[in-house]
């Protein structure tokens, strides 16, 4: 069992080293490969595809158009521990227009060895993401946003920050029960480390489409081209304060299978996501989240 969690660190470690070779099934890779874990629960319960759903305070991540029609206040908050090696944390927040979210990684305690497989200590690694998005209605049933983005990770002996931007449209029709949006994630920037090396942030383009073909059914499906394609489908079935979901997404990094459920209660909600992977071991997601 220490044998697998170090091993399991080692992994997220890689995740984290820009230019990394590949982390796993739905998870990313390369430079601030950590800003792809996701926000929210009810989100990942549906496979991650969000990119048009935009009605949660999770939305600053997903697609920042959204932010022009969000109504009211509202929060979310996420934490799980990564394959049993990291902790990671999510947090978001809308407030009308205004929308801002924080994420972080941080693995200490991993095991460091000698060449002789002597341990000789332990070190951490970390990262941290924070953003900060606007949306508005440019015309009936079109917005567009954008979000800022800075991003900062620390590994042994070398760290590095940077700033980097999204921007979304979202489009709604038939009284609103179908939405198109598109998305593109980290358009420019880098990050600079201290070793004097700089990685350009991956770059990601996505289109997503979400429809109520019934009342109290939600069907929502995403297409992403980074450094390859993957595609997200999910699906959220509500009644009465209860939701259930499922999704699922794959392409060049494999399978990953979803499920989730949640409950309302006036104002509070409390949602939960269980995803399989092909390779590491399944995750289990928890958001607590607020709406005024």
């Amino acid at each position: 069992m220490r044998i697998k969690k170090t091993v399991l660190a080692l992994v997220l470690v890689i995740a984290l080293i820009p230019a990394s070779a590949a982390f796993a099934e739905d998870d990313p890779v390369g430079t601030a490969a950590m800003m792809g874990l996701g926000m929210g629960a009810r989100a990942l319960g549906m496979g991650g595809a969000h990119i048009a759903v935009a009605d949660d305070a999770s939305i600053i991540y997903y697609n920042p158009a959204g932010l022009g029609v969000v109504d009211g206040i509202s929060v979310t908050s996420l934490y799980t521990n990564q394959y049993g090696a990291a902790g990671y944390l999510a947090l978001g927040g809308v407030a009308r227009h205004i929308g801002a979210g924080i994420l972080r990684l941080d693995a200490s305690g991993i095991e460091e060895t000698d060449e002789f497989a002597n341990e000789i200590g332990t070190f951490g690694v970390a990262s941290t993401a924070v953003m900060a998005g606007y949306g508005m209605t440019v015309m009936p049933n079109l917005s567009v946003g954008a979000a800022v983005k800075y991003y900062q990770e620390t590994l042994p002996e070398n760290s590095g920050k940077g700033f980097t931007a999204d921007m979304g449209v979202l489009y709604s029709m038939a009284d609103d029960k179908i939405r198109v949006g598109a998305v593109g994630r980290n358009l420019f920037g880098k990050v600079a480390y201290s070793s004097g090396a700089e990685d350009a942030f991956d770059r990601a383009f996505g289109l997503g489409v979400a429809f109520e073909p019934m009342e109290n059914l939600l069907v929502a499906a995403d297409a992403v081209m980074d450094n390859g394609f993957s595609g997200k489908v999910g699906a959220e079935y509500r009644f009465r304060q209860m939701a259930l979901r499922a999704g699922g997404s794959f392409g060049g990094n494999g399978t990953c299978l979803t499920a989730g459920a949640g409950f309302e209660a006036a104002t509070f909600n409390i949602d939960y996501a269980y995803q399989h992977h092909n390779t590491l071991p399944d995750s289990h997601r928890l958001s607590l989240g607020m709406e005024f």
